[in-house]
């Protein structure tokens, strides 16, 4: 996988967890998450046709998903 489309998907993801306003409340925290979910979105897609599917909506839909995971998480 490479550098840029970690890029790409790390903006996408930090661009929709700012329009949720989310945030754990520590930065550093976020930061390291958006990068590992940019990560694991990446393998998940590894083989996606992005032809055929919608990135942006794929993009969107996992970090809506991770961001219910982790607020759930949060108030354990």
């Amino acid at each position: 996988m490479s550098d840029r489309k970690i890029l790409e998907a790390v903006a996408d993801i930090a661009y929709t967890a700012g329009h949720k306003k989310y945030t754990s409340g520590d930065s550093r925290q976020d930061i390291s998450d958006f990068i590992w979910w940019a990560e694991e979105f990446e393998k998940i897609h590894l083989n996606t046709d992005w032809g055929y599917e919608d990135y942006i909506l794929k993009i969107d839909e996992f970090t809506r998903q991770k961001i219910r995971e982790a607020v759930r998480d949060r108030r354990r």
